[in-house]
């Protein structure tokens, strides 16, 4: 981790295949391609308030490579949601370029590439407006054009992998759904998409415990299966379970960027900017154990101490 000097709406409609949509990828849930591999490089957008230009993100630049898991880290209104919504493409940045399995904006393959990006947004009602579970996941697929067979096949798949087995609730009202059930309800209606790219805003957000750990067991299995994930949370302890990499915004700029450290400069980085290390890095360090062996999950951190 080295240091460095809403939409809503419609643009959830467009997160889940809009208008631009076309013809995609194979099949919905199958897991198996190639993720996608990011780079933004000094990206730039401000928002306007009157008359006034108020910057979101300044400069940033980072490269993930497919199949790749970043933890989006930083204080409440450093500019995680709006970096996620410029990479999905809902904004387009002022300056600088997001770049998508090496092709920059403008090229043959770039709008195509955009298709193969699902994001997730912080708040499940943004994306959940249909009369039932089951055509609110649909409705991604269906603006992608595929056959009837093919977009039940994706709805049946998607709400599986969600832990929300259509059987039980196709039929069900989205807002009928508690809150976590909506939360994966959302998920699924991005999955069924397949996107080879996915973004998630703060999803574990509200959530039991219990559902926490579902939904942190679903991204686990896409993370092994190749896709390429950004999770933008407060929730160092599950950032450090999932990804392998980080990166800290601070008042829309790079603070640090990188494999995860724990020196000294990195716990005050954190601090700084309102969040701490990992429950089991800090207990490692209580221990006195080397932090580069620092388990990730409490079920490593049994193994090792028995």
């Amino acid at each position: 981790m080295k240091g460095a000097g809403k939409k809503a709406g419609r643009a959830a409609v467009k997160a889940r295949g809009g208008a631009d949509a076309a013809v995609a990828s194979p099949t919905a849930t199958d897991t198996s391609a190639a993720g996608m591999g990011l780079a933004c490089r000094g990206v730039t957008f401000s928002y306007e308030e009157g008359r006034e230009a108020v910057p979101a993100v300044r400069d940033v630049g980072f490269e993930l490579a497919a199949g790749g898991s970043l933890a989006l880290l930083g204080a409440s209104g450093a500019g995680k949601s709006t970096l996620l919504q410029l990479v999905r493409g809902l904004d387009e940045p002022e300056a600088g370029a997001v770049v998508l399995d090496g092709v920059k904006p403008g090229g043959e393959r770039y709008a195509a590439l955009r298709r193969e990006i699902g994001l997730v947004f912080q708040i499940p009602e943004l994306q959940l407006f249909a009369a039932s579970a089951r055509e609110d996941v649909a409705f991604g697929p269906r603006r992608l054009r595929w056959s009837d067979e093919r977009v039940k096949e994706a709805v049946s798949a998607a709400l599986e992998l969600v832990g929300l087995p259509e059987e039980k609730f196709g039929d069900r009202h989205p807002y009928a759904l508690s809150g976590g059930e909506q939360r994966r309800l959302a998920l699924a209606g991005v999955l069924a998409m397949k996107p080879r790219l996915l973004l998630l805003d703060e999803p574990f957000v509200s959530l039991d415990p219990g559902t926490r750990r579902q939904l942190a067991g679903i991204l686990g299995r896409l993370k092994g299966a190749g896709v390429t994930i950004i999770l933008a949370t407060h929730d160092v302890d599950l950032a450090w379970a999932l990804c392998d990499d980080v990166l800290v915004l601070s008042a829309g700029e790079v603070a640090a960027s990188g494999a995860w450290e724990f020196d000294a400069a990195a716990r005050d980085l954190l601090v700084r900017n309102r969040l701490r290390e990992p429950q089991l890095v800090e207990l490692w360090r209580r221990l006195g154990r080397d932090l580069a062996t620092a388990p990730r999950t409490a079920a490593e951190a049994a193994e090792a101490l028995a």
